[in-house]
């Protein structure tokens, strides 16, 4: 009887090759979700400095920072997220809301943060209740859920 020389791999060597090839590939995802996470926040701080460099213009113009229309500052709805209000500082920096408004300050419209939240933004504005605050802008961050550990804030006046 004569055997065959058999060529090709034997099933442990497939499974052996497979295995590397997935380990490879979850290191591969992971270093992948990484980088997304750090251009996610690198975006945030863009945009966050685009909106207060486009706030302190419209405040030189106007005299004041452009109002979210209600008397609660930096609002968290009762999912702890930021509320819609964000759209009408938006409306003030991109189209025309009164006296000597130059703008638009801003290019577009930046309506929410890369991880899809509303902006959060404390108008204290150095009048009433809140002249002895800051005023500043947050994104959120990953967790979508305003004043947690991961949020990004920056001040756009110290207080008066």
């Amino acid at each position: 009887m004569k055997i065959k020389n058999q060529k090709g791999f034997t099933i442990i060597e497939l499974l052996v090759v497979i295995s590397v090839i997935g380990l490879l590939a979850s290191v591969v995802m992971v270093s992948l979700n990484a980088a997304r996470d750090k251009a996610k926040l690198a975006k945030a701080k863009k945009d966050i400095l685009t909106l207060s460099t486009a706030m302190l213009a419209y405040k030189g113009d106007v005299g004041e920072l452009p109002s979210r229309g209600d008397l609660c500052s930096y609002c968290l709805d009762a999912q702890g997220k930021f509320n819609g209000s964000w759209t009408l500082v938006i409306d003030a920096l991109t189209t025309n809301d009164g006296a000597n408004w130059q703008g638009p300050y801003l290019g577009g419209r930046i309506d929410l943060d890369p991880w899809g939240s509303y902006y959060g933004y404390d108008d204290n504005d150095c009048k009433g209740a809140g002249q002895n605050a800051e005023s500043y802008l947050a994104s959120a961050g990953p967790d979508k859920l305003g004043q947690t550990a991961d949020d990004y804030y920056v001040i756009i006046l110290p207080a008066c």
